[in-house]
């Protein structure tokens, strides 16, 4: 949805007051009111018009079945008309967030669908985002693979999904695929390394910096990165208040990992 609004503001410049009026009503949640502007009078050859009237009632609650299907046939005619320009890249992503949240589609129909985002544009940001998206169904609704699989699938997707473009997307994305390994007890090299990329990027939520700080101090201790796990630990301390429920846990860390070099 975020995006759908940033390509509103992009094109205002370019756009009719009305389909301005529009933008600025679905920034603000307006949703009906959005779709009102939109329509209010027909989009013509307005592409970007017509995104915005499907992209403002896909989420004018309350979404229903029907609904849903007016709005992929509005996507679909959209990228019917013109398979390659910019509303046509936010047209593919509709639809893949349609076929993931609103319709009980096969796991292979939604990722056909993510991957047709990457595909079409794998430069732009929503490439990243479906990248991300996509990640989390490789790792978590393919039982069909067995958890290596699932871990490399994943992982490929990070000359997209891990850009620079958009660095809360890449830092969220890496610190998935960690967490991902971690649960499903798989403790290695990569998992530390997608940690460190994470931290690199670094989250813009001070609350998700400090608990990134303590993975990569328990996950480096774990790997037996003694002098890696105590500057983490370190850098927690440094930033986390006395207070914080963890913070005795992360000093009696260290205290261990001390007597563990005597």
């Amino acid at each position: 949805m975020k995006w759908i609004l940033a390509l509103g503001f992009a094109v205002a410049a370019h756009a009719a007051p009305a389909a301005d009026e529009g933008w600025q009503d679905l920034a603000g949640y307006l949703f009906r009111d959005a779709h009102d502007a939109f329509t209010r009078e027909p989009a013509g050859a307005d592409r970007r018009r017509a995104l915005g009237a499907a992209a403002s009632l896909l989420n004018e609650p309350p979404v229903s079945p029907g609904k849903v299907a007016d709005v992929e046939a509005q996507l679909r005619q959209l990228l019917a008309d013109n398979a390659a320009d910019e509303p046509a890249i936010y047209a593919r992503y509709l639809l893949a967030r349609i076929a993931h949240l609103h319709r009980p589609a096969e796991i292979a129909k939604i990722e056909a669908a993510y991957r047709a985002v990457i595909t079409a544009a794998p430069a732009h940001p929503l490439a990243q985002l479906a990248a991300g998206k996509l990640a989390l169904v490789l790792l978590y609704q393919r039982p069909d693979l067995p958890v290596p699989a699932r871990i490399a699938a994943a992982a490929e997707l990070a000359p997209v999904a891990g850009s620079g473009q958009l660095p809360e997307t890449a830092c969220i994305y890496y610190r998935v695929l960690a967490e991902a390994a971690l649960y499903y007890d798989v403790l290695d090299e990569r998992a530390l390394g997608w940690l460190q990329r994470a931290d690199a990027v670094g989250p813009r939520d001070v609350m998700t910096a400090t608990s990134l700080r303590i993975q990569l101090a328990e996950v480096a201790r774990a790997l037996g990165h003694r002098e890696a796990a105590l500057g983490y630990y370190r850098s927690y301390l440094a930033t986390a208040a006395p207070t914080d429920s963890r913070y005795h846990t992360v000093a009696e860390r260290m205290a261990d990992l001390a007597k563990e070099a005597k």
